[in-house]
């Protein structure tokens, strides 16, 4: 590393000024309990080259006078960065214990808990409502520390016990069957494209539980229909849709969703894959009893 302008060549290794390099050294990058890393402003790159041309002008043999005026930087600071180095072998910032939590322990089991309880409500609202002392975005912030991350939940037909009971029946029933029994099945559904009540766009949770279902957003049809398909499909793709359209129903529906349908049969193998799926899809049925599944 060199400085033309400074009429000299440091004679440093320069990793040697970033991390340490003998026992008295510390792990700058380590978190210690109760500290936390310096502000990233503090480490920026022209402030460790800066540190680093300190060191660089002192082992050129400079005093600590001629560095002074030679940088427009005081003696203290110099002397600062020069005992630092000599006695931890690096000029980075070291941890700051940062300010104290705002929130008590107890504030942050009673977050915890509500959060467990009802996912699908707000930083805001619990913030309000559990009346802590700290802004939303440090709500976020507990969650996120506990492993709860907000994400948007998945929408899924509500389930009654009943339909949960036929659900896993199906699959029991039908689990053992191998790929050559669904590729001669013929698969028939209907949709109804209806109005439905807006459903909740925030879901704090933990990895992997998206479709339990306490994270669930449950559907259920408000019967202002709009319009009413019926399809088919097998392994070898996809067959006719049927649909059922009020007269105040616009065409544009109708088309749109004969374009979908007719852009199925353009992709190879999706009714095959789909069917061979079967199997997994079953099994995910009976390990959730009948609950709801990724697919």
């Amino acid at each position: 590393m060199g400085d033309h302008s400074s009429g000299f060549t440091c004679r440093l290794n320069p990793n040697q000024l970033l991390a340490p390099c003998s026992p008295l050294g510390m792990d700058i990058q380590g978190r210690r309990h109760g500290q936390r890393p310096p502000n990233n402003r503090a480490n920026r790159p022209e402030v460790i080259t800066r540190r680093a041309l300190i060191m660089g002008n002192y082992d050129a043999g400079k005093s600590i006078n001629e560095i002074s005026r030679l940088m427009g930087i005081s003696k203290t600071t110099v002397r600062l960065w020069i005992r630092r180095y000599e006695g931890e072998g690096q000029v980075m910032t070291r941890p700051r214990s940062g300010r104290p939590k705002v929130n008590s322990q107890d504030d942050e089991d009673r977050l915890i808990a509500a959060a467990r309880q009802s996912p699908k409500t707000t930083a805001v609202s619990w913030t309000r409502e559990l009346q802590l002392p700290c802004h939303p975005i440090t709500t976020r912030r507990r969650l996120q520390e506990a492993g709860l991350d907000c994400h948007v939940p998945a929408v899924k037909e509500q389930l009654t016990e009943a339909n949960k009971l036929a659900r896993l029946t199906f699959a029991q029933q039908y689990v053992q069957h191998d790929i050559n029994f669904w590729e001669n099945v013929i698969f028939t559904d209907e949709k109804s494209f209806s109005s439905v009540a807006a459903t909740g766009r925030h879901c704090w949770r933990f990895p992997n539980t998206r479709y339990k279902a306490r994270n669930i957003s449950a559907r259920s049809r408000s019967g202002r229909v709009s319009v009413s398909f019926h399809g088919w499909m097998w392994a070898a793709g996809p067959g006719e849709l049927e649909w059922q359209v009020p007269e105040k129903t616009l065409e544009a529906i109708e088309r749109k969703a004969q374009e979908v349908w007719e852009s199925i049969r353009r992709r190879p193998n999706i009714c095959t894959n789909l069917v061979n799926s079967m199997p997994s899809r079953l099994q995910g049925v009976i390990e959730a009893q009948g609950g709801w599944t990724k697919n």
